[in-house]
């Protein structure tokens, strides 16, 4: 039985270099180029520091203060961001559910996504643009001040644990 569940194995297709493949064929006619970020929760946050430094050298943010930033943004702005959030059972979240989710992304090293980008996006007034295989880029933020965009890559089979945010430079 294991030697049949290793055969298996060796012979399922690798998702994680066939997303890597399509990731390096798409940035690699941007003429951009993977910077890799540690996976370890603040990679959404970590991957837009990285970005921040390229577009000004003396950036003094990382990702305490984004995450601290795009709460903050987000309770400013609750009525943008509610209704895009939903309990288990498909309820709209409550004010309170809503603070708890807040204090979660200050706080704790929880995944950041569309909502945070967002957040992120007009709290900077910079528009972010994610990268990834399968998909067109999604670009955010287009109205705001700053026109150069911040450019990170998503990756949905990169680690075993699920999603994750690099950075992307120029070659």
């Amino acid at each position: 039985m294991r030697l049949e569940a290793e055969a298996e194995a060796a012979n399922a297709p690798n998702f994680r270099a066939i997303e890597q493949a399509a990731m390096d064929q798409v940035i690699s006619k941007m003429g951009l180029t993977i910077k890799q970020i540690a996976p370890d929760g603040h990679c959404l946050y970590n991957a837009i520091a990285d970005q921040l430094l390229l577009v000004d050298s003396q950036s003094s943010w990382n990702y305490r203060n984004l995450r601290e930033l795009a709460s903050t943004y987000m309770l400013n702005h609750r009525d943008e961001f509610i209704n895009f959030l939903a309990t288990d059972d498909g309820n709209v979240y409550t004010n309170e559910e809503f603070d708890e989710y807040c204090r979660k992304i200050c706080d704790e090293a929880v995944w950041g996504g569309q909502l945070e980008i967002q957040a992120l996006s007009q709290a900077l007034q910079h528009p972010i643009h994610i990268v990834q295989s399968g998909s067109p880029t999604l670009e955010i933020g287009e109205k705001t001040k700053n026109t150069k965009p911040l450019i990170v890559s998503y990756h949905r089979k990169a680690y075993g644990l699920g999603a994750h945010y690099n950075s992307l430079v120029e070659i």
